[in-house]
């Protein structure tokens, strides 16, 4: 997400911020849950990737995951979800949104579709590797609420600003988030959910 905060004609963000850290010649680099890990193990030497499993683990404790769903906000979180569910040997449901984009008025907007109509009264725990301020999980949480779900939740690797949109905690039992070192873990209120 990093290469969104450089200007125009400025290197990509995570090549110039790979770039940084190999020149400081590490050991040993560990990064934990990110968004391309194929892109981030090319880039950087000497570097170990952090799986969430961890986190999610914890985070499935503090609910009732026996009456839970997995769930992606895209078809690209999706196959990165498959193989966190394989590690956990999760024998539960998986399923994922779609998005795609169309234009009207002149300005590009995101479209977000859920082929299900009937969530049967389950849960939902979305898993995602970052939140700016939320609009994805929002407009996905309304559009579940529509679909006979029960709880949602949403686990986040890292939620990138102190104040994401106020609408994510309307519109989910729990929010889980990560210090985005992969070791502390915390709840909507702050607390860790161990």
């Amino acid at each position: 997400q990093a290469d969104r905060r450089f200007n125009p004609d400025e290197s990509s963000g995570l090549k110039l911020v790979c770039e940084f850290i190999n020149s400081m010649k590490f050991k040993s680099v560990s990064v934990f849950h990110p968004h391309n890990p194929e892109v981030v193990e090319a880039l950087l030497e000497n570097v170990k990737i952090i799986d969430n499993s961890l986190f999610i683990n914890k985070v499935l404790f503090k609910i009732d995951f026996a009456n839970t769903i997995l769930f992606s906000t895209d078809a690209g979180g999706f196959k990165p979800l498959m193989k966190l569910a394989d590690k956990m040997q999760w024998d539960g449901e998986v399923y994922a949104a779609s998005k795609s984009r169309k234009y009207e008025d002149g300005k590009s907007k995101l479209v977000q579709e859920i082929d299900r109509q009937d969530f049967g009264g389950k849960d939902i725990l979305i898993i995602d590797d970052l939140c700016v301020y939320g609009g994805t999980f929002v407009g996905l949480a309304k559009m579940l609420k529509e679909r006979n779900c029960g709880k949602l939740y949403l686990a986040i690797s890292h939620l990138t600003v102190v104040n994401p949109s106020y609408e994510l905690f309307m519109f989910y039992d729990k929010v889980f988030t990560t210090d985005s070192k992969g070791f502390n873990y915390f709840d909507g209120n702050g607390e860790h959910p161990e």
